[in-house]
Formats: C-alpha cells, sequence, structure tokens
C-alpha cells in the first residue's frame, strides 16, 4: 500500500508539472481531485491527455461557480483511495457509499445510481445468475464492490485488474468466461471496440448504492461547498444537459422502449380498428333485429297489460316530463286510485320520488330508495325508478316500481333485536364460563392462606399459579377490547408474499422441529392495500391454529397459495390435521368457542373483525380427519 502511495504521488507530481501546468497554482482555492483514470463514462484521461468524463465536467461546474482551481490526479482506483485517506488530494471524483468506506472519508450527496453488471459471451448457456459462476474465470477489478459480491460464490476464480478497461479485455481475450463491473463503462468500452453485439448483460443492476464526491473525513466546509453545487447543477439544468451528453448514447435500452411505444401503437390502432369494424357491424345487425322486434310488439301487447296487471309490484309509467301514462291495479289499490290518475304529475301522488334529481341529470339513470308514505300511517314502500327507451333506443320516459315492505321491515327489526339479545347472552355466557375457571383457582388459594402460610411449597404454588390465572383473565378481557375498540387503519401498500414470508420466519424452528412441511406458493408482485401490523395478526393465527391441528396428524403439511381475480386477492391456508365436524363450522367464528383444550375461542373471533374492517372476509372449509383450509379475501 505505502508503495502504491510512493508512485501515486510521484504520478501526482509529473502531471502537476506536466499535463496539466495551467492548473497548478499555490493557494488555498487550488484542489486536489484524483480520479479512476479508466472509468468511462466517468472519468479518464483522453487521447489529448486530458481530464474527462461526466464525474470531471460536473466537478469543474462546481469550481468555476466557487472560484477553485483543480489539480487533476488520474490514477488506479485503489491508489485513488489510498491518497484520499493519507491526504495527498483534497477530493475522489466518484466513489461509491459503502458503510466502510463511510468509516474513513465524508460523502457528498449522490449524484448517481452506480450498479454492477454481469457481462457474458452471446453464446454462453451456462451462466445466467451469480450463483452459476462457479468454477468459471471472472475479470473483476481490484478494489471493486464485484470482489465483495463473487466472495459469496463458492469456487469461483477471479481474475483481478487494476482498472475496468484491463478487466473487460481479459473477458474480450477469452482469458475468463464473465465479467463483473460497471455497467455503464461496460457499453462504453465495448462501444469502442465495436462488439456490443458479441457480449450480452445476463443480471443486470447488481447491488445499486449511491455514488457521490468523497473528502476526508471532517473537511466539512468543502463537502458543504460540493453539496451547494450539485443543488445549483440540478436547478438550473446543467446536470440533465451533461447526463444526456455522456449516458443517452450509451443506453440502448431508450431505442428499444421506443421501438416498444411505436410497436404499442401500432397494435393498438389495430386492436381500434377491428373494434370499430366490430361494431360497426353489430350496431347494423342491432338495428335490423330492433326493426324485428318492433313489428313483433303489438301482438304481446295485450298479453304484457295482463302480466302488469296481475304482479305483485305496484308498476306506473311517466312520460319525460313525469306525468302518468299508465297504471297497473296494483297501483291502484295500494294508492288508492283509478284511471283518473292518468295525466296528472306523479308528484301528486308520489312526491317522495327523486323525479326533480332525474330531470335535471345530463344522462338518464337508474334510481332506487325507500320513502314513507304518510308520516303517519307508517307504511314503507320501496321504489325502483328506471329511465324508458322506444324501439329506437330513444329516452322517452320512466318505468316506476312499487313494493309494500311494511311487514317485512317490521320482522327485520324483530330478528334483529333477537339476535342481539342471543349474541349478547351468548358473550355473556362465555366470559362467565371462561373467567370462572381462574376465579376458582384463586379463590381456593386465598381459602387455604390462613391454614398453609407457613408452607413454602403453598407460597411457591401460590406464587405461579394466581399470577398466571390473572394474567389469562386479563388476556380474555384484552382479546375483547381488541374486538369492541375501533382503532384507525394504517394502510399501505403491502408485497402479500414479503407478509406471508414473515410471518412464517416466526414459525421456522417449530415446524422444523414438528416436521411440518411448509410450501408457499404466491406469486411475486401481488400488492395489497392492508394494515400490515393488523393482518399479520391473522396470518399468526391461522398458521398456529394450523399447527396445533396437526400435532396429531401422520402427514404434516401447511399450503399456503394466493391468487389474484377480478373481484380481489384471495390468500388460502390449508393443512392435514384433523379438521372439524359439520356441527362445529357455524360457531367458529364465535366468541369463546374453541376446540382446543388450552384455547379461549377469541383468535378466529378477532381475526374476523380484522378482515371485515379491510372490506374483505374470512372462509373456512373442511372435512373431518382431512384437513381445514381458511381462506382470506382482499378486495
Amino acid at each position: 500500500m505505502w508503495n502504491r502511495c510512493f508512485w501515486a504521488a510521484v504520478l501526482f507530481l509529473f502531471l502537476s508539472l506536466s499535463v496539466y501546468p495551467e492548473s497548478a497554482r499555490a493557494g488555498d482555492r487550488v484542489l486536489r481531485v484524483a480520479f479512476d483514470k479508466e472509468l468511462p463514462p466517468f472519468a479518464y484521461v483522453d487521447e489529448n491527455g486530458k481530464a474527462s468524463g461526466f464525474n470531471i465536467d460536473l466537478m469543474k461546474a462546481i469550481a468555476e461557480e466557487n472560484g477553485y482551481e483543480l489539480e487533476y490526479v488520474p490514477l488506479e482506483w485503489e491508489d485513488a483511495l489510498a491518497c484520499l485517506k493519507d491526504g495527498r488530494v483534497d477530493l475522489l471524483l466518484g466513489i461509491k457509499y459503502t458503510s466502510r468506506y463511510d468509516l474513513v472519508f465524508d460523502f457528498s450527496e449522490s449524484f448517481f445510481t452506480m450498479s454492477e453488471v454481469l457481462l457474458v459471451p452471446r453464446q454462453d448457456s451456462e451462466i445466467f445468475t451469480l450463483n452459476q459462476l462457479r468454477e468459471k474465470v471472472v475479470a473483476v477489478q481490484r478494489g471493486n464492490v464485484g470482489m465483495e459480491l463473487l466472495e459469496s460464490v463458492r469456487r469461483v476464480k477471479m481474475l483481478v485488474s487494476f482498472n475496468q478497461r484491463d478487466a473487460l479485455d481479459n473477458l474480450m481475450r477469452g482469458r475468463a468466461d464473465a465479467f463483473i463491473g460497471n455497467r455503464w463503462t461496460a457499453e462504453y468500452l465495448l462501444k469502442e471496440a465495436d462488439k456490443q453485439d458479441d457480449y450480452v448483460m445476463r443480471s443486470g443492476l447488481i447491488n445499486p448504492t449511491d455514488y457521490a464526491f468523497a473528502v476526508r473525513e471532517g473537511n466539512y466546509e468543502l463537502l458543504d461547498t460540493i453539496n451547494e453545487g450539485l443543488n445549483k447543477l440540478y436547478r438550473d439544468g446543467t446536470y440533465t444537459r451533461l447526463y444526456s451528453h455522456y449516458f443517452e448514447p450509451y443506453s440502448p435500452h431508450v431505442t428499444g422502449w421506443y421501438r416498444k411505444v411505436v410497436i404499442g401503437l401500432l397494435v393498438v390502432m389495430a386492436l381500434a380498428t377491428i373494434t370499430l369494424v366490430t361494431i360497426f357491424f353489430w350496431n347494423y345487425r342491432l338495428k335490423a333485429e330492433v326493426k324485428r322486434q318492433t313489428a313483433a310488439l303489438a301482438d304481446v301487447m295485450a298479453f304484457q297489460r295482463q302480466v302488469l296487471d296481475n304482479t305483485e309490484s305496484a308498476i306506473l309509467s311517466l312520460d319525460v316530463f313525469g306525468h302518468i301514462t299508465l297504471v297497473n291495479q296494483v297501483t291502484r289499490r295500494l294508492l288508492m286510485t283509478d284511471d283518473h290518475a292518468l295525466g296528472l304529475h306523479v308528484s301528486v301522488l308520489l312526491p317522495q320520488l327523486p323525479l326533480e334529481e332525474a330531470l335535471q341529470a345530463d344522462k338518464p339513470s337508474f334510481y332506487e330508495g325507500e320513502f314513507q308514505l304518510e308520516r303517519c300511517s307508517g307504511r314503507i314502500f320501496h321504489y325502483y325508478m328506471a329511465p324508458f327507451g322506444n324501439a329506437v333506443s330513444e329516452h322517452v320516459g320512466w318505468i316506476v316500481s312499487l313494493q309494500d315492505r311494511t311487514e317485512q321491515k317490521r320482522l327485520q327489526a324483530r330478528l334483529i333485536s333477537q339476535e342481539k339479545m342471543h349474541a349478547l347472552g351468548q358473550l355473556a355466557a362465555g366470559m362467565a364460563h371462561e373467567l370462572r375457571n381462574p376465579l376458582t383457582a384463586i379463590k381456593t388459594f386465598i381459602e387455604l392462606l390462613p391454614k398453609k402460610l407457613d408452607d413454602q411449597r403453598f407460597r411457591s404454588e401460590l406464587l405461579q399459579y394466581v399470577p398466571e390465572e390473572m394474567e389469562r383473565m386479563n388476556r380474555i378481557l384484552e382479546d375483547l377490547l381488541d374486538y369492541s375498540r375501533s382503532k384507525p387503519l394504517e394502510i399501505q401498500e403491502t408485497d402479500l408474499g414479503a407478509l406471508a414470508e414473515s410471518v412464517l420466519g416466526l414459525f421456522a424452528k417449530r415446524a422444523l422441529n414438528e416436521q411440518v412441511d411448509v410450501q408457499i406458493e404466491v406469486p411475486e408482485g401481488i400488492i395489497v392495500c392492508l394494515d400490515r401490523r393488523r393482518v399479520k395478526q391473522v396470518l399468526i393465527n391461522l398458521i398456529m391454529n394450523a399447527l396445533e391441528a396437526m400435532s396429531t396428524s401422520p402427514v404434516k403439511r401447511l399450503c399456503i397459495r394466493a391468487r389474484e381475480s377480478p373481484e380481489g386477492v384471495e390468500l388460502t391456508f390449508s393443512d392435514t390435521g384433523e379438521g372439524m365436524s359439520e356441527e362445529q363450522l357455524p360457531h367458529l367464528f364465535e366468541p369463546f368457542f374453541t376446540t382446543k383444550t388450552q384455547g379461549i375461542g377469541l383468535g378466529l373471533y378477532v381475526s374476523d373483525k380484522i378482515m371485515r374492517e379491510h372490506g374483505g372476509r374470512i372462509e373456512v372449509s373442511c372435512t373431518k380427519e382431512e384437513g381445514t383450509t381458511f381462506s382470506l379475501f382482499f378486495q
């Protein structure tokens, strides 16, 4: 390391006196900047011996703005790091942020996202990922993060070079099977050698990290100047201009993107043409069918009249202004009217209908609701008002249907009241049953306390069991409070597969000890908007129930699957446990109902509430001695 620093210092003096004499000027406003001399298009020495590249131009713009003179020191990468660490230079033009470098350097704000790429010959049919580099020779730059990536691959052979150009040259000369290095530098050098079609990127954008300028630790004044200069370059458009100049010519994905857009537009135009032609012919056939139906309409008018008069609903027809044009027999009976109602405005008989809203709407639509006919009578009607069209689909009026729901509403209110009382009694009975056991144990200890106060064994059991029973009662009350509290949901977009994996991780050791075969089939990219913490509680309850149900099963298998549909996302948990009988299923989500000896019966009760709060639901299907499947439905 000291040897490289010595030669780096010699090279620095030589370049300062010969290559860049115009920039070497004594004073506090002179910055000594080092850069990797073989990292195009970021930083390199061109054919005229001058420093060039994206990083160079960015720093030039910052220096001109702040009155600095720059002395460039092109070095090998490791030499540049050593010289900055030893204080031989003030600034390093471009370095990836790592926690290891952060201990010795201070970093500016990131101005690029740097990543590595796996490059192989196009005819290669064996290497597609980093794991397939075993027993292969890989060209890499010394000190590059690519070396750290390869250290995690067993039996890989590294061909190390001092810079990216030499490493890529080893691949092009056939000395290596693959190359790992800077993606943009690789594209630049392949284009320069006219060999971009001979190689292919198999794993792009490996280990993306922030890319920034670096100064010696503690040089905050220079660091603040650089950060302010970068922000100004963003605002005045200099950064965008330099980025377009250096990187867009080396981004074949840009032209590929435009090509895809053009192809997509052509496909859309073709589909639109086919759709328009189809619609045209369909419309032509529809008009012919309307004419045929119009001719047959006269034959069925008498039949329709009989149907209207014998239906259970009151039916009225209105013109476009709301005047009554037809009433059936049920309407006459319910509204106590006759044919004199024809021609009257419907607001005379039914002012509760939203006719004014319907007439003011831009487009006719459907209306549905309920109203009380008279405040004192208590009669409740359900109405349905729909637009009516003629044979050529012109809006010519409205059809109004009325149904007397008075008795139905009374029955519904009575059933709701009975159901509430039943649920309240069931809840009270469950709480009494669950609280009685720990209270009995505590009562027994209290009764024995005067007699066995001096018994050491009794005192130890008292201190053990009484707190446990009190904690059991507290847990019962907490679960009930969790169900009754109305907590606001913290909705966020969540990867369903990642959430399921994280919950399974909590039970990995238990599943291994109990020899449970866990299978998870959740496609990547299924995103659901949910409260991660609360849904995680549901998943934990289901997985814990499945493991306990399979404790005595000869075959233990838990399958977690997910699928998307137009209605939403379905996540299922299937086990090979003992299952449940048909008599137990209707009570599964009731409070304090459990088939376990140690359970309190509130897990599924709370889980059902959480799913309903998310606008979803939970369903269960099972067969005795064959297993159980729980399905979670998310919208």
